[in-house]
């Protein structure tokens, strides 16, 4: 007999449920708001995960917030349409642009340890083709500094410093950072 009513109060309590569901609130949806998620199906837009890189490189790699493991990256270089829709499932305006259309940031987001190279050829390090003291995060990829005092910083460079020296001449050092591996030594190594 107590089972029939356990087993019936779950089953009352149930329907009662199934069915303020289905007839939802009886607020007014105009002055409630409400916490509600979102899903494809209503509307709503998802960004593709993928196993595989949508991007060949990226200069403007994100790490997102999610703790995952392997971490989920996506790729801010602004695009054009063309390019995008090549090798993106979904694409989007940038944030803050007021007019849409033109240029655009693929929306994927890639799953996997390694969210590949920079898009900057080696001869366009801010520093130079060479760094023999790189300074770098251990974060993947890492975000590096060059500690070289030379004679001139190169071109690229935007934020060229003069250092106090020992040296007769003056010497600079390039303070810009670099998304990615630091590039060659300019001194070999010497091994004994």
């Amino acid at each position: 007999m107590k089972n029939t009513m356990a087993a019936a109060s779950i089953m009352f309590f149930l329907l009662a449920g199934l069915a303020a569901a289905a007839h939802g609130s009886t607020e007014d949806d105009t002055t409630t708001t409400t916490n509600t998620i979102r899903l494809p199906s209503d509307g709503g837009t998802l960004a593709a995960t993928r196993r595989t890189r949508p991007w060949k490189c990226c200069d403007n790699i994100e790490q997102l917030p999610v703790r995952t493991n392997p971490p989920q990256w996506r790729c801010n270089d602004e695009l054009e349409p063309g390019q995008c829709f090549r090798q993106c499932e979904a694409c989007r305006d940038p944030p803050g642009r007021p007019f849409p259309g033109r240029p655009l940031i693929c929306d994927d987001v890639f799953w996997g340890d390694d969210p590949g190279t920079s898009c900057a050829p080696s001869s366009e390090w801010p520093w130079g083709p060479c760094c023999d003291f790189a300074i770098c995060t251990k974060s993947i990829p890492p975000i590096c500094h060059c500690s070289d005092e030379v004679e001139s910083c190169a071109a690229a460079c935007g934020q060229c410093e003069m250092v106090d020296s020992w040296s007769w001449r003056p010497l600079f050092v390039c303070r810009d950072s670099f998304t990615g591996e630091p590039g060659p030594r300019c001194t070999p190594e010497m091994h004994n």
